[in-house]
């Protein structure tokens, strides 16, 4: 029975990193209407990606850290309670400020609530599921790709944009309410200090590994913030057509994570790392090139999302694996700079959109995902380096 109740808490876990991405990522696909409707340029409303992301960064870090020592279920209902918050802010948003303002309360709630759900999943299950269970968490989170953004930005064709964020706040209420009754406690745990913190990540190996992170999901984002505008004005695509790429696109990509966890347990992470990166990047360059066939966008589009985030259960299982014993920590950091990430991503976006064109995205995109490609093969080196010199000192003890 307890069984079944942490599979059914997961679920509610996964339900919760849905909504929370449908949020974020929805915006994406309704740019244009935004940008329309609050009078202001694509490269602006492009910037309230950017402040999402960053502010997901600090509630995934700096709100981990202040809130570790409490309860972690209240933690948690806290997060998504306020997170609805974020949701009706945005319902009445009716000028660019108090949009924006909404967009930090989700994110910040948002962090926070990934970072402690993830964990909570692992916590909740035996030590051969926990991997599974994290991944779950995570699969809920692209899955908001799959049907969270398309639908959106779907209904944003055919009804006020606003709506969409009161939608989201009504499904969070639903989850809040079984999650209350269903959710264990679990207590606390005594902070680590910033500057033990900070020692953890002074490891060669998860430097280079975070550096993977930020540089995979920047050239990740900079075409996937604009992918309303890139398509309708590289290929010409309605808001309609957009709506299914992007469901493709979800589709593929939840596709990904479920067989990027399948990949780690059959190859190890490291050849799935780097086979998903290489794929993602030529699929990024080769978009350049696909615009004038609509089949040929579709098939670049579900190649992009599935290597995309086949990586992603991927790499966190190998940060984890570098320092199990300070999980949360490299957890935090991780989704803070995947954010980081987003935020340059979105910000160098729409640099691009202002001053050159919208055109370049796709394959200046492909350049940073090389570089992150480049950051995980150093991780993999110091990691067999630092493997080998402990075999050699147990051999010798």
């Amino acid at each position: 029975m307890k069984k079944k109740v942490n599979h059914l808490t997961i679920y509610l876990l996964a339900l919760g990193a849905f909504v929370t991405g449908t949020a974020e990522f929805v915006v994406s696909g309704i740019l244009e209407i935004i940008s329309e409707d609050l009078n202001v340029s694509i490269s602006l409303a492009g910037q309230l990606i950017t402040i999402y992301s960053l502010s997901y960064a600090m509630g995934a870090l700096v709100l981990v850290m202040l809130t570790a020592k409490f309860e972690r279920r209240n933690v948690l209902m806290a997060s998504i309670v306020i997170f609805i918050l974020g949701n009706l802010i945005a319902f009445v948003s009716y000028n660019y400020l108090l949009l924006m303002l909404s967009r930090i309360v989700m994110a910040m709630s948002g962090g926070l609530y990934i970072v402690v759900a993830t964990n909570y999943a692992a916590q909740i299950s035996s030590a051969k599921k926990r991997g599974s269970a994290m991944a779950t968490v995570i699969t809920g989170f692209t899955v908001s790709l799959v049907l969270g953004v398309p639908i959106g930005t779907f209904l944003a064709a055919y009804i006020d944009w606003r709506y969409v964020f009161l939608m989201i706040a009504f499904v969070t209420i639903l989850i809040v309410a079984v999650l209350y009754k269903v959710l264990p406690a679990i207590k606390g745990s005594t902070p680590l200090p910033l500057k033990q913190q900070l020692r953890v990540i002074q490891d060669k190996r998860l430097v280079t590994g975070l550096l993977t992170t930020v540089f995979w999901i920047l050239g990740y984002t900079m075409v996937f913030a604009y992918i309303a505008p890139f398509l309708s004005t590289s290929a010409h695509l309605s808001l309609e057509m957009i709506s299914i790429v992007l469901f493709v696109l979800g589709v593929f990509a939840f596709m990904g994570s479920r067989f990027g966890g399948y990949a780690v347990d059959k190859w190890g992470p490291n050849r799935t790392i780097s086979i998903s990166l290489l794929v993602h990047a030529v699929a990024l360059f080769v978009l350049t090139f696909t615009m004038g066939s609509l089949i040929g966008i579709f098939i670049t589009i579900m190649v992009w999302g599935a290597a995309t985030w086949t990586t992603t259960p991927a790499k966190q299982f190998y940060l984890i694996s570098l320092r199990p014993d300070s999980s949360e920590t490299i957890l935090s950091f991780n989704t803070a700079l995947m954010n980081v990430g987003m935020t340059l991503g979105a910000a160098l976006g729409g640099v691009m959109i202002q001053y050159t064109s919208i055109l370049h995205l796709s394959w200046i995109s492909g350049i940073f995902v090389i570089l992150a490609l480049l950051f995980i093969t150093f991780s993999f080196h110091f990691n067999k380096i630092k493997r080998r010199s402990e075999t050699t000192k147990a051999e010798i003890s």
